[in-house]
Parts: C-alpha cells; structure tokens; sequence
C-alpha cells in the first residue's frame, strides 16, 4: 500500500516558530517556522519515502463550530507578525516542491486531513503535534507528532496511543466532550478532569452510555452530568473532525518532486538555509548546474586561464594602466578581473597539472598591490595583507572589501570566513571568484547606500583595517623568563591544592568532572546545597557552600588557578615567538553585533585584573625596546558620557564637563541626601544603578548586582527615571525607532539589526527592547574607539614615531612605546581620543605609564 503524508500546516507552521530562534536573511525578512517546517519535510521525505503528500491548512477564521459555540477557540491570539510574513514564504516553497496544499471554505485543517485520511486506499500518516487528530488512528492511519521542537518524532499507532492513553483513539471525542479543552476553549463538563473522564469511559465507552447509566453514579458525578449536558453534547461535535467529506482532489494531485528542483534551491539559498543546502542528496546536480548557469547568464564576464608566467607579467602590464581592479589570493588559486574579464591561475601543480609558485605571482603582481592609483575590491583585506607581509608586499587603496561590507549589513548574522560561502548565499555562479568581488560589491554597496553606512565604512572600517594590521604585526612582547617562573609557581600551588583536596576527600578523584566532584561534596561529605540545586559544582554553588567545609575553599582556588595556568601560562608559552619573545594576537573586526572588537588566538582582552594572579599575568607583558614604556590611555565613563550627551540632561551633562563624581551625584539624587552626605555605599549602589541602566537592567537584575529586595531595586530605579526623565525617554524612543525599524543606529550610523524585539515571546523580546537600549551607547562607544585608533596610528606616522599602538581593550589602548618618544605618545594619544568626536560632554581619557601593562 502506498504510503500519504498528510501535514497539518498550520500546526506545523507555528510549532517551529517557537521552538527556533527568529532568522532574517540578508535582506531582513523571517524565515525560523518556514525553515523548521522544511526541515520536517526533508526529514519525511528522505527518512518515511511517501508516495504522496498533502499539507492541509486553515482557510476561513470562521466555521460551523463558530456557528454551534461562538466561543470556539475565542482565547486563540492572532499571529504574530513575524510569523505571519512567513506563511506566503511557505506557500511559496511547497509551490516549489510540487506539493500539494489543501484549503477548503467552511473546514479547519483537522477536517481536512480527516477526510484525505478516509478517502484514499493509502497507508496514511499524519504528521502534526495537536491532540485532536489522534481520534484519526486507525488500522490504515498513524499519527507522527513532534516532541521536540520540530526535530525529534515520534509514532502513533492503536497500540501506543491505548498504552498512554488508556482508551482508544475514537475516545478522544468523548473525553473532549466530558474534559474540555482549554486550547480550542472547548467546555466540556464543569467539575470533570482527566481522571474523572477516562474512568467514565473506560467503564462506559461513549457519552451516550455514560448518560444512559446516570444512576450508577455517586449523586455529584450525577449532578455535574445532569448540569453539563448540553455542553457535553456540543463539545462532543466541537471535537469530532469531519470524515466524510470529499475533498476535490484525486491521489495523484499529491505526487511531489523528489530530488528538489532548482527553484527550491533559489528559495534555500534567498532564506540561507545553509544546513540544508549542505545535505546529500535533496537536489538532482542538473538543477544545480541550472542555478549555476542562470547566475552566468545574469553577469557577462569572460573567463582566461593564465598558464605562464609570462602571462602573468603581460597581464600587470595591463593592469598598471587601470583605474580598478578585483583581486582574490586563495589558498589554492588566484583570481584577478577587470575590464569584463576574469583571469585565473592555480598554485601548486602536479605532474598531470601545471600550476604557479605563491611567491613568484604575488611579486609579479607586487606593483599592483602596492599602487596608489589602482583601486583594489578584495576579499578579506587584512587576511591578504598578511599573507603579501610574507613576501615585503604592502597593500594600497583598497576601495572595497567584501568581508567587511557584508558585516556592516549584516551584524547579528552568522560570520562567514570564505569567498565561496558568500557566492553561495548570493545566488552567484560558483565558478567565478574576482568577477564576483565586483559583483557582490554593487550589491553591498547599494544596501550600505541604503542603510545610510558611508561613513562607518569609508572613515571607521576600511581605514581600520590597516591600522589593526599593523597591531597584529607589531605584537606586544613577553618577558619569557617571568612566564616559566609563573609556569613553576602554579604547577607547585596546583601539586599543594590538588593533594589537600584528595586529603579532605579521603580518595582521590577527577577534579575537574562535576560527577565525581558532585559525589565527594553531596554523597559522601554530605554537604547541602541551597535551593535544591541538587549536585551542582557551579562556582555559584560552590561560593554558597564554601563555609561548610574547607575543602570547597580548596576547590575554588584550584579552579581560579588552573584557569589561569592553561588558559595563559601554557598557552602563552606555545604561542610566544621563539625569535621576537612577542605574542601576536588577531583582532576580529567583523565578528559583534555593536561594532566592537574582540581578540583571539590568544584573547588579551579578558586577561583578569582585579585578582592578584590576573595582575601577575598583566605583568608578564613589557615594551620591546630598552628602557621602554607601555602606555595605557581609557576613556573614562565614555557610555554614560554618550549617555548624558544623546538624552541631553542639563544636570549630567553640566557634572561631566565640570569634573563632579557623577556616581556620588546620582546617590545623592536617588537617595535624597546632600553629595557630602553620600557614604561608601551609597555611591557603591548608585554606580550599579547607572551602569546597569545603559544595559536596560531589570529590577530583578539590579537587585542581584547590589544584594536587595527586587522591590527595592525597582522603587530605585523609578527614583532613578523620576529624577532623570530625559534618560527614561531616551531609553522609551531607542525601543520604539526599533520596534518600527527592525534595527537601531549608532550615531555614526552603524546599524545592528534587532528582530526579536517584535516578537510574541517574551524573553525574546525583552532581550531585543534591552539591546535597542544600549547599542546605540556601546556601539557609539565602540565607534569613537576605532576612529581614535585610526587617528592614533596617523599621527604616530605623521610624527615619525617608533612607539607603536599594539592593543585596544574595549575603552583602552596600549602603546609600545620608546623611552624618548614617552611625552608625545601621551600627548598624541591625549588629545587624540579627547578631540575625536564632537560632544557637548568633555570625554576625559586617563593616561598611565609603566614598564609593564600592570603597572599601565
């Protein structure tokens, strides 16, 4: 017997919805519940093989239902409208696939797929995770409900709905019309439960039975029946899925296409459903290659394989006489196109297959790199600008690079590290690599146009890119034999830990498996952890715990000290250069949602300072000269600062410019005393307070950080708004612009995309209205940063200078810096950082010196 899928749409649609998190493609439109729908579909199609498949959805809001109960489903929500947008997508992509979508005037889905489900000779399965369809099952009928999310099923037949149930599946009904059901608002019988109802007709079988031996029963069971009789009845028919209508389709009506055609790979490619685009199998390659070819057709450019160095070398002599060119370095292949042709070569070679030396056509094209007249459209500049620092190759005017470009329009997306991912997920013939740079350049450029970012790209990014090279050349230096000194030190403390702890244990164990931890702490020490956290070895935990026995102290230290002995010491010691003693860290610059940077391989921006053994680690790091200096310039406050400026508060803006303790202002504001009465602690709560404002810190929140009631930290944050109101409407305006935009700008123009704060869940959209609130004071931040940086490192050329700019740590940069250069490295980073940006707040930078980064 053939096998049909029927797929309640509907139902289907809304469940993944909530269970994934919201998706935007490039150009901002949802795509969550229509991805987890179609991941269902391949998941039925690759894994059951139906011949058929329907996908039966809701046509009209009303019906008879509505007619019998006006009530039904009355407490159903409409959908939220980043759901709703999806619904054309979905229509869209099953048109697609060929498959079959079923609507008929005056019936819900559950009809529907009723009716297909008794009107073909098939083996039926249903595939939906509402209840009400389990009355379908039959011999020929079997219901697949998700569990989880939309990615984990299960199967129904007779035998497993009696094993859970209890009756059998045309019961269903009957316990509706006596249970109820809240979710279609379904009444059923006042007073009757679960239990009530199973009992009921496990002894009776139907309703009609149950009332036909009304004297049978207990006289309150009577008289709940007695009274509840006609809604009995009527929630009976409310739950009864219609059967025996003929819906206008025949069987073959619902025959799909499988492998998927090429307009379904247009569809998973506009979405970037990329985890599918990845699967085996789910495309035929001739529709691949028709996508491919349509791509060509689109974009003219002739292709020209460079087989000779000679080629090569009369080729740059065209080139120099050009205003631009793309240019693509690959691992394996280089790509250069200008004047509607690509010319393309292969590094390596083989004896089947010639091929060129990297070396010998990155100085062949050493004149284009490093001319100024040539504009150059790169992938990745600061990945190029390395691998041509190799050879002594500097690269020039640099008009575009895509990496960059697609991160501006894209914060919040997924980072994408190659060329041929981004080709990818543009729909651009795969077998062009610098014609595409031009290519996505247009593209790019027209939605930068668009989102108003010239600025941000021409004056912060692209001129960063050179300037954050050059930090990742210069490294910052590492006094190698205080590392190995600190390598002993913690290898003899975790020796002393490690056996005080196996002491106090009595055996020894694995210290670093929260089992076995858990299992010497609760099972054989008896040790009680609060809020019945069960066995949990979380540092929360443990801190809560430390003072019912010294071995929890003991554990604490192991683990903040062999956090600092892999995480740095060793970790120093494999990547410090044996030649230079510097490590050379990477600054990501297309990787935060607010513009920030970060650093890895290895992270020196997380290096802990407020501990000792942070401290010690801050001083292993010293200048590169003789008698050097490393010098330390952070803004001071900048986000509250920005704060003041963007709600313009008379009174904050007026404290910064004349040097008040803005923290002892806001005490004495919250907390009604004079600023020279405010204690320690006062002042201690109100810098919780302002901090936690620029993150839209909850009362609850607050209330953690300053160790009160959360109804106290909710009357201070009122008290907070009431004296600041300019900052509350700040706040209230950021929300709103996104709540109606989809995104919020930093004042230069940097644009985070923000999709959860429309949504209907609400810590997805509590989480969205918090990040309207700060990113535009932390994006602006990181903004005013990086211009400093680049007009840091200008003024260091200009002047001439050794002293080299080596590190930003979110508001701070340090400089390696000469002896005798000392007093105008702080002059120029001073002034610089101070004079960066036009604000009606002074920003006030805090400049400190020393011979290590400690002491910086």
């Amino acid at each position: 017997m053939d096998k049909f899928v029927i797929i309640d749409g509907n139902n289907l649609l809304y469940r993944a919805f909530y269970a994934l998190p919201l998706l935007t493609n490039f150009d901002g439109e949802y795509s969550n519940a229509v991805f987890g729908f179609t991941n269902m579909i391949v998941k039925i199609v690759k894994e059951i093989k139906p011949k058929y498949i329907a996908v039966a959805m809701d046509c009209d809001k009303k019906n008879f239902r509505h007619d019998l109960y006006k009530e039904y489903k009355g407490n159903r929500a409409s959908a939220p409208e980043e759901l709703a947008v999806q619904f054309p997508i979905l229509n869209g992509l099953l048109e697609a696939m060929n498959i079959t979508v079923v609507r008929t005037s005056g019936l819900e889905a559950d009809d529907l797929i009723g009716c297909l489900s008794r009107q073909f000779d098939t083996e039926n399965i249903i595939v939906t995770a509402d209840k009400d369809c389990l009355q379908l099952i039959n011999s020929n009928t079997l219901v697949m409900q998700p569990k989880k999310g939309v990615s984990e099923t299960v199967m129904m037949d007779e035998a497993a709905f009696k094993a859970e149930w209890g009756i059998l599946p045309n019961q269903i009904i009957d316990y509706k019309a006596l249970r109820g059901d809240p979710s279609d608002n379904i009444p059923g019988v006042k007073g009757i439960g679960d239990k009530r109802a199973i009992d009921l007709l496990l002894k009776y079988g139907t309703v009609e039975n149950v009332y036909k031996h009304l004297d049978e029963l207990k006289d309150n069971l009577k008289q709940m029946l007695i009274n509840g009789k006609d809604s009995c009845f009527m929630s009976k028919e409310l739950a009864t899925i219609i059967t025996d209508k003929k819906v206008d389709f025949t069987l073959e009506d619902f025959t799909y296409e499988f492998p998927f055609n090429a307009e379904v790979l247009k569809y998973f490619k506009r979405y970037q459903f990329n985890s599918l685009l990845k699967k085996e199998g789910i495309f035929n390659k001739t529709d691949i290659e028709q996508v491919e070819k349509a791509a060509k057709s689109d974009k003219k450019c002739e292709q020209k394989q460079l087989l000779t160095m000679q080629d090569l070398t009369d080729l740059v002599g065209q080139i120099l006489k050009e205003k631009q060119v793309s240019i693509y370095v690959g691992s394996d292949c280089f790509s250069i196109y200008y004047n509607n042709i690509e010319y393309n070569g292969t590094f390596g070679g083989d004896l089947l297959n010639s091929g060129f030396d990297p070396e010998h056509v990155l100085l062949v094209l050493k004149p284009v790199f490093e001319s100024n007249e040539i504009k150059k459209i790169v992938f990745d500049a600061k990945d190029l600008k390395h691998k041509l620092y190799k050879f002594g190759i500097a690269l020039n005017n640099v008009s575009f690079d895509v990496v960059v470009g697609r991160y501006l329009i894209n914060t919040g997306g997924k980072p994408n590290t190659t060329l041929q991912n981004v080709i990818d997920e543009n729909l651009l013939n795969q077998e062009f690599f610098a014609f595409n740079l031009s290519v996505l350049t247009e593209v790019f450029l027209e939605k930068i146009n668009k989102l108003g970012l010239q600025k941000v790209l021409y004056e912060i990014e692209l001129p960063l890119t050179n300037v954050l090279f050059e930090m990742e050349t210069a490294g910052f230096k590492i006094d190698v034999p205080q590392l190995s000194g600190l390598e002993l030190k913690y290898e003899k403390e975790l020796k002393e830990i490690t056996d005080k702890i196996y002491e106090l244990a009595g055996e020894k164990f694995n210290l670093n498996s929260p089992k076995q931890l858990g299992e010497i702490l609760f099972d054989k020490l008896n040790l009680k952890a609060y809020n019945n956290k069960k066995k949990s070895t979380s540092g929360q935990v443990l801190e809560e715990i430390k003072d019912q026995h010294p071995i929890v102290s003991l554990i604490l230290r192991f683990r903040q000290i062999n956090k600092l002995y892999t995480t740095y010491v060793l970790a120093f010691k494999d990547l410090v250069d044996k030649k230079t003693q510097k490590i050379y860290t990477i600054f990501n610059q297309t990787l935060t949602t607010t513009g920030r940077l970060s650093s890895s391989e290895p992270n020196l921006q997380n290096i802990p300072v407020r501990t000792e053994e942070g401290k010690g680690i801050r001083k292993l790091f010293i200048p590169s000269t003789d008698n050097g200096f490393i010098v330390g310039a952070d803004y001071s406050q900048i986000e509250l600062r920005l704060l003041a400026d963007f709600c313009g508060d008379e009174r904050l803006i007026e404290a910064f410019n004349t040097g008040q303790d803005i923290h002892a202002l806001t005490a004495s504001e919250i907390f009604g005393v004079p600023i020279e009465d405010v204690t320690e602690n006062m002042r201690r709560d109100a810098k919780a307070i302002n901090f936690g404002i620029i993150y839209g810190i909850s009362d609850y929140g607050l209330s953690q950080n300053i160790h009160t009631l959360v109804v106290v930290a909710n009357d201070y944050i009122k008290r907070y708004f009431a004296k600041y109101p300019k900052i509350e409407g700040y706040m209230k305006n950021n929300v709103e612009m996104c709540r109606k935009n989809g995104h919020i700008k930093t004042m230069f123009g940097r644009v985070r995309n923000i999709p959860e704060i429309n949504s209907s869940n609400y810590n997805l959209r509590q989480f969205g209205e918090r990040a309207a609130m700060n990113m535009p004071l932390q994006g602006s931040a990181s903004d005013i940063i990086k211009l400093s940086m680049i007009k840091v490192a200008n003024e260091f050329k200009k002047h001439n200078l050794k002293s080299k700019l080596i590190l930003q740590v979110h508001d701070e940069l340090i400089v390696d810096t000469v002896a005798e250069e000392l007093d105008i490295v702080k002059s120029i980073l001073k002034d610089c950082m101070e004079n960066v940006v036009d604000l009606k707040v002074k920003l006030e930078v805090n400049v400190e010196v020393g011979k290590n980064w400690f002491e910086a």
